[in-house]
């Protein structure tokens, strides 16, 4: 509710601004693009965070293990069978994207490849878990808004840079628009989504002993929750991506917002393990 009250509150935000200082037909074009983002952030923001992340929706004879994990996580949780995906990522991540009936699991290809039975379960079922709360469609909507922003950003800054011929300066406008662009949308999604958030699905989480230690030991397997979330580390990614595309820098961006893995369990095994 609070994410789409917030949403609500920024686009009004953003069409009284346009009003003020806007006039003629550039006013009415712009307020036609603003109606038209706000119709697909309501109705669509699955779906374009599936494109924003280059994901491809796998089939039953592709992944025999992950539709077995998910058909039966979601028969346990009592949801609707969801449509399973991967994408071509850097960080061990798997999100989950709730839009009315529409129910996404999205999975690194890497951490697909790597995955056990036991550990497919676990994660379908901590995503699931989430749409059986009714936490998944605040998620998915904030997101998206911050995807569109990471994206349009990245978009317009890559068009101005094509007039400059030098190389170097269009890769130092790349890092220097990361750098900024960052901070400002964990700051957004903090303020939309707050560690309450993930809080209140750690609580959900107790609730099931037997899925709470299959995710426990999951997480054991990962052993860099706190190493991915350090600061030095984004910034080496941040520079990484200068040589590779927007579309990858979007992902990146998307991966680097707060997760539940990093957040969950992070003062248990997790320190002896590393």
């Amino acid at each position: 509710m609070r994410a789409s009250f917030l949403i609500f509150v920024g686009f009004l935000f953003l069409a009284s601004y346009l009003w003020v200082t806007l006039e003629g037909s550039f006013l009415v074009t712009v307020f036609l693009f603003s109606a038209v983002l706000f119709v697909f952030t309501v109705s669509y923001a699955d779906s374009l965070l599936l494109f924003l992340l280059g994901a491809r929706e796998l089939r039953s004879s592709d992944e025999k293990h992950f539709f077995q994990a998910a058909s039966q996580e979601a028969y346990k949780l009592a949801v609707p069978m969801p449509r399973l995906y991967f994408y071509n990522g850097y960080l061990e991540r798997a999100f989950v994207f709730h839009n009315h009936d529409n129910i996404s699991i999205v999975l690194n290809k890497g951490l697909l490849e790597t995955s056990s039975i036991n550990e497919l379960n676990a994660i379908c079922f901590e995503l699931l878990l989430q749409v059986k709360k009714g936490m998944a469609a605040k998620r998915t909507k904030s997101m998206f808004i911050l995807g569109f922003l990471s994206w349009a950003t990245h978009s317009i800054v890559g068009l101005m840079m094509k007039l400059i011929p030098l190389q170097n300066v269009r890769k130092s406008a790349d890092w220097f628009v990361g750098y900024l662009l960052h901070p400002v949308l964990e700051l957004i999604f903090s303020l939309v989504m707050g560690k309450k958030y993930f809080k209140k699905l750690s609580h959900h989480i107790d609730d099931y002993p037997h899925e709470k230690q299959l995710l426990e030991n999951f997480y054991l397997k990962l052993r860099k929750p706190v190493l991915n979330n350090s600061l030095a580390y984004k910034k080496i990614f941040e520079m990484h991506s200068l040589s590779k595309n927007h579309q990858f820098q979007n992902i990146m961006t998307l991966e680097f917002l707060p997760h539940e893995w990093d957040n969950l369990f992070k003062n248990s095994g997790l320190t002896s393990a590393r």
